[in-house]
């Protein structure tokens, strides 16, 4: 079997909540909107950044043209500072090296914009070793579409079937299984445990120690 894991990146391998949470609140109380908690974003997130503020206006339904206004001054801010409190899960840097030295084939798929997925790969990943890195591309579907799952693979000249999909939400768990690929739901991102198991998490781990027990025969 092929050793090829793909990675989603806010909430499996990267606490990036609370720079989201600043960049968010910033745009909307720039609009004149009431900044959400913290703690709101983990139900926000996981849909890209236009999804992220129909997320938060949804008992207050906005136009498209304050949306993207929101968009605009989140992706503006968030470029500026979207490293002042982000930082790797405790763990994701022995699971990482681990799989590595294992010659695991690693990628990272997100709906985060392609851009900003680059960024933050370059500040706090770059010595692993990615095959590919993916965010939200113009023209291809955002997760849960199969469509950027599926060309890592081909990109890669591996099966479906033969990779692992790592993500924390049921966006993930739902791209993973609708490309044909072993979904992981790791459970110390932003979702819980029911969610992840209701849409289709092959294994659960509670840790990124508890990937390298799962791989480690891999």
């Amino acid at each position: 079997m092929n050793k090829v894991i793909i990675f989603d990146l806010d909430g499996t391998l990267l606490d990036t909540l609370e720079d989201i949470a600043i960049s968010a609140n910033f745009a909307l109380t720039s609009l004149g909107f009431t900044a959400e908690e913290t703690s709101k974003y983990r139900y926000f997130v996981g849909e890209g950044v236009f999804k992220l503020f129909e997320n938060i206006f949804v008992s207050n339904p906005q136009p498209k043209e304050i949306i993207q206004q929101a968009v605009q001054f989140f992706e503006d801010h968030y470029s500026k500072q979207f490293s002042q409190n982000t930082k790797l899960y405790e763990g994701v840097s022995k699971m990482l090296t681990f799989l590595q030295k294992r010659d695991f084939k690693m990628a990272i798929l997100s709906n985060k914009p392609d851009s900003f997925v680059k960024m933050c790969a370059l500040k706090y990943l770059r010595q692993w070793k990615f095959d590919v890195v993916y965010g939200a591309r113009e023209g291809v579907p955002k997760k849960p579409h199969p469509e950027g799952a599926l060309d890592i693979v081909e990109l890669l000249h591996v099966k479906p079937n033969e990779c692992y999909y790592l993500g924390d939400t049921m966006i993930d768990m739902q791209t993973a299984n609708s490309a044909g690929m072993i979904a992981l739901g790791a459970l110390w991102g932003f979702r819980d445990e029911a969610e992840l198991r209701e849409h289709g998490a092959k294994y659960l781990v509670k840790t990124p120690s508890e990937v390298i027990k799962l791989l480690a025969e891999v």
